[in-house]
């Protein structure tokens, strides 16, 4: 049961044969729960998923399995989690320019950015605050450092004009191409050392082509 689980979960996310996925399935005796004709939770784990430009590890709780595949499951949560390290490697693409020292802190992603102002070179802090809307991610400006000072982000445009606009305008970023298109992106926040998504599907069929084709994103 486990391997034909893994076997599904690697179909759905279109993930090589030889790729880690790890399964155990709770409550009762497997066979009671196979005599009742559905598994009652089963936790997957996916480690070092690509998501696009993201890298991290999916857990995936399904409660309520029928054995039959194409029939709808109760639910499932899918929580990706992406680790300081990883979501410094995207910083750049989401802020448009070389970002440094990038750190996640008080439910911010931090870092810094150097661009030059009629030949004087600055250096500025951003602070970027995740939020779901219209089914994507969106990255959006939430605090600037300039110098010693913390300064709101409309402090920080009419001092400077135009010129930081695209470090301050919102970034979105769409993650339903990459995931099977049941998933849906509910809520996204900024951990101690993670970053982590949370996506949910409810009375869908594991084998049924909502599992078995992508999202696409609008």
């Amino acid at each position: 049961a486990q391997a034909l689980i893994a076997e599904q979960v690697r179909q759905s996310l279109q993930l090589e044969a030889e790729h880690p996925v790890d399964v155990a399935i709770e409550g009762g005796p497997v066979l009671l729960q196979a005599i009742g004709g559905e598994l009652e939770r089963v936790v997957v784990a996916v480690p070092d998923l690509a998501v696009g430009e993201l890298r991290g590890d999916l857990s995936l709780v399904v409660e309520g399995t029928p054995l039959d595949p194409t029939q709808p499951t109760d639910a499932v949560q899918a929580v990706f989690e992406v680790s300081e390290a990883d979501v410094a490697a995207v910083v750049g693409a989401l802020s448009g320019a070389i970002a440094t020292d990038v750190r996640l802190d008080e439910r911010e992603i931090r870092f810094e950015v150097g661009f030059d102002l009629f030949g004087v070179p600055f250096t500025i802090g951003l602070g970027l605050t995740p939020t779901v809307e219209d089914g994507e991610l969106l990255f959006t400006p939430s605090s600037v450092v300039l110098g010693d000072e913390r300064l709101p982000v409309d402090d920080l445009q009419e001092q400077f004009g135009g010129i930081v606009d695209p470090l301050l305008a919102g970034q979105r970023f769409c993650v339903a191409q990459y995931l099977p298109r049941a998933l849906e992106l509910t809520a996204v926040q900024v951990g101690d050392e993670q970053l982590v998504v949370v996506l949910q599907a409810a009375d869908v069929a594991l084998d049924g082509p909502e599992f078995s084709t992508l999202g696409t994103c609008g």
